[in-house]
């Protein structure tokens, strides 16, 4: 019987990989701080962390704190961008996009600033390239 042989990216991806599963799959959010390794998304050491908020149907002004979880650390801290500026994505009655990087962060949490609206929708992916 002949083997086959399967190529694996090792978790590195070329185009966005939705943290939640399934392609269309939104994101749960909190509004409690993260305390567990489990907490929030894996993000299998890809690069950079793509967000998109909408908050058009509910007319909401709502942010999206995020926290990083690194193995090595133990840890949550908020995650921060080259210049020390906390990232967040806000939504206030719009459709909003972010890319960021995020280094080989292990693990990602979004803290909502209040509960998202049932029509509101938050999504989230990373990719390596």
């Amino acid at each position: 019987m002949a083997e086959f042989h399967r190529y694996s990216s090792w978790g590195r991806t070329r185009g966005p990989k939705n943290l939640a599963g399934a392609v269309g799959t939104e994101i749960v959010t909190s509004t409690d701080l993260p305390t567990a390794v489990t907490d929030g998304y894996s993000t299998e050491n890809q690069r950079y962390l793509h967000m998109l908020i909408d908050t058009t149907t509910s007319n909401e002004d709502r942010t999206a704190t995020v926290y990083g979880w690194n193995h090595a650390f133990g840890v949550w801290f908020i995650l921060t961008d080259s210049s020390g500026t906390n990232i967040t994505l806000r939504g206030n009655n719009a459709q909003v996009y972010k890319l960021v990087e995020i280094f080989g962060v292990d693990r990602v949490y979004f803290r909502m600033n209040g509960a998202l609206a049932a029509n509101d929708e938050f999504f989230a992916a990373a990719s390596t390239f």
